[in-house]
């Protein structure tokens, strides 16, 4: 893909009293522009999206990549995943972009990854300022296999008692005692994810219970309220959670909406072998429904 010049502007949130990073791109329109909140995932941050970013940027549409709690260079309990907290940095990046001059307030989305994708479904429900959505292979549900889903709750349970001694969680190699888990389809793109230190620093001290939430959440009992469009993109080789759960949101989902399904792609579309695709769906949805 073509390197689209994108004008950036680094930001910084107030969120539940902390600190949240941030990079705006915005498109080099004078007029106000619509905008996406980009969400990463659970051990992720803002950087893996700006090639996303450039090109809703290349097209109209200004993309905020946001660093959530505890991730990337945002303060928070390091690598936590508290939903809550997340629907709250959307809301306070939401009331950040309704004042920016680039930006037309009344026409902002979100797009998010996995845990990024449970809170932009959740965030939907309380903000009213957001117009659209854009979910990745978003943990709606429990979808991993029963033996992992039961060694996960044990972890989970330990580190419960470990915090109750300690007042501090348990801090594990999730990377080394899941590694038959892919989360690209591309061998390279795997590669480049298991060796970089921002992702090893996250997935060698993955904390419990303090992440719990990026395996087991129920938003999809929720999602039948969002009013809002929504477009629903899942990796059909993703073995992290499989296109069934697409298919459950999708059905779910009571509003105006979209499925599609990417063949090639794994958990992690937005950098797999068809990110391509990812990037001109978003477009194109954000585009149409942020008109």
């Amino acid at each position: 893909m073509n390197r689209i010049d994108a004008k950036r502007e680094t930001i910084e949130l107030r969120s539940l009293g902390d600190a949240l990073a941030g990079v705006l791109f915005l498109p080099a329109s004078a007029n106000p522009a619509p905008a996406l909140i980009i969400c990463h995932g659970a051990g992720e941050f803002k950087e893996n999206y700006f090639e996303l970013c450039e090109c809703l940027a290349g097209k109209g549409v200004a993309a905020l990549a946001l660093d959530m709690h505890g991730h990337g260079g945002s303060e928070g309990d390091r690598f936590y995943v508290d939903i809550s907290k997340w629907v709250e940095d959307i809301r306070a990046a939401v009331e950040f972009l309704s004042r920016h001059p680039s930006v037309d307030g009344g026409r902002i989305g979100a797009f998010g990854l996995s845990s990024g994708g449970t809170a932009i479904l959740e965030a939907s429900l309380v903000e009213p300022r957001l117009k659209a959505l854009v979910a990745l292979d978003a943990t709606v549900r429990n979808s991993l296999p029963p033996l992992y889903t039961v060694f996960l709750k044990c972890l989970i349970g330990i580190g419960r008692l470990k915090r109750w001694l300690t007042r501090r969680d348990w801090r594990i190699p999730l990377i080394k005692l899941m590694s038959d888990v892919q989360l690209a389809s591309d061998p390279e793109v795997e590669r480049r994810l298991r060796s970089d230190p921002r992702a090893l620093e996250a997935y060698l001290a993955f904390p419990f219970p303090g992440a719990a939430q990026s395996f087991f959440v129920n938003t999809l009992q929720r999602v039948s309220k969002i009013t809002i469009p929504t477009l629903v993109l899942w990796g059909e080789d993703d073995n992290l959670d499989p296109p069934d759960t697409a298919r459950m949101l999708y059905s779910a989902l009571m509003c105006k909406k979209a499925l599609h399904i990417i063949p090639g792609n794994g958990h992690v579309g937005h950098l797999d072998r068809h990110k391509e695709k990812v990037f001109a769906l978003t477009t194109d949805w954000a585009l149409e429904n942020l008109a």
